[in-house]
């Protein structure tokens, strides 16, 4: 995963931890992978971007997910059915997973006439069942495709299309790490670069989160940070 990939891995999730009450992530893919990684059914491993946590206190589940940050939609339909095949694979295969949910995060619509029928019981059968598409078939092998489970499995995906506007207009939630500092912070959520205007940024984030000035921020605190967007000329350089 490139710079802005984990960029936008960064902004989906503080996203969904500022706006979804219960859910809080865990674990990223570029630093425990063993934590979000599963054998395939031919023996291959694969992995979800995170897995975080629904704390509700009457419905605890882990959640796994995708994070798909692109500047158009084409080929995100492939990402979501190799997805697809993964979260059938772990809900199916390993029983502590059974009841969890499985979420695909992005910032541009889906290039593809489906609409919200992706998160259809037929629609998630027939990729399923594709045996003619290696992506999937990678994943899945031979095995078999059960519908009641199908049936299952769709009641706990979700697909979140957070676009870069409503990212921009609402604040994302940030847990403090050691050695962690505004600047730093601002560089991780804009793929390297803070964005311009730093003084008057860390002065508003320090005034919204109550802090006593912009250097005095604690490890394993929340925080409300703003985003600003990734750079055009950036990710036209990633895209390229």
């Amino acid at each position: 995963m490139h710079v802005i990939g984990q960029a936008y891995q960064q902004v989906f999730l503080g996203a969904l931890e500022a706006n979804i009450r219960w859910f809080e992530n865990q674990f990223n893919v570029q630093t425990e992978p063993e934590k979000t990684s599963f054998e395939s059914r031919t023996g291959k491993l694969y992995s979800f971007d995170f897995n975080g946590v629904y704390n509700h206190p009457l419905d605890r589940r882990e959640v796994f997910g995708e994070c798909k940050g692109y500047s158009r939609g084409a080929g995100l339909l492939n990402e979501y059915r190799s997805f697809l095949a993964k979260a059938y694979v772990t809900s199916v295969d390993h029983d502590r997973h059974r009841h969890d949910y499985f979420w695909f995060v992005t910032n541009v619509p889906f290039a593809c006439d489906e609409g919200s029928g992706i998160l259809s019981c037929d629609f998630v059968s027939r990729v399923l069942k594709d045996t003619a598409r290696t992506s999937v078939k990678d994943i899945l092998g031979d095995g078999h495709v059960d519908d009641a489970l199908i049936r299952t499995l769709v009641a706990r995906l979700g697909v979140f299309i957070l676009t870069d506007s409503f990212l921009k207009s609402t604040e994302l939630s940030y847990k403090i790490k050691g050695g962690d500092t505004l600047w730093t912070i601002l560089e991780k959520l804009h793929a390297g670069r803070a964005p311009s205007g730093f003084g008057e940024i860390a002065r508003l984030i320090a005034h919204r989160n109550g802090l006593r000035s912009p250097d005095h921020i604690v490890s394993g605190r929340r925080i409300r940070m703003p985003w600003y967007g990734i750079s055009k000329r950036l990710d036209e350089h990633f895209a390229s």
